[in-house]
């Protein structure tokens, strides 16, 4: 377990080995972390700014969330 805080909502958060973002995180403390509400928000702005879904992007990607 290893506590964080997103780098955009300013949360605090204890991330484990199933959140995607561990290893980086444990690998460089200093890293920043992006919670799971805030990658989702970002992504749906970016698809609506940019009119791309994501599923055309990566179609694997899907399989990840």
């Amino acid at each position: 377990m290893i506590k964080t805080k997103c780098f955009f909502c300013k949360k605090s958060y204890t991330i484990d080995y199933s959140d995607s973002q561990y290893q980086k995180i444990k690998a460089n403390p200093k890293a920043y972390y992006v919670c799971k509400k805030c990658n989702e928000s970002m992504q749906r702005e970016a698809q609506s700014t940019t009119g791309l879904d994501m599923d055309v992007i990566d179609k694997y990607d899907k399989f990840l969330r």
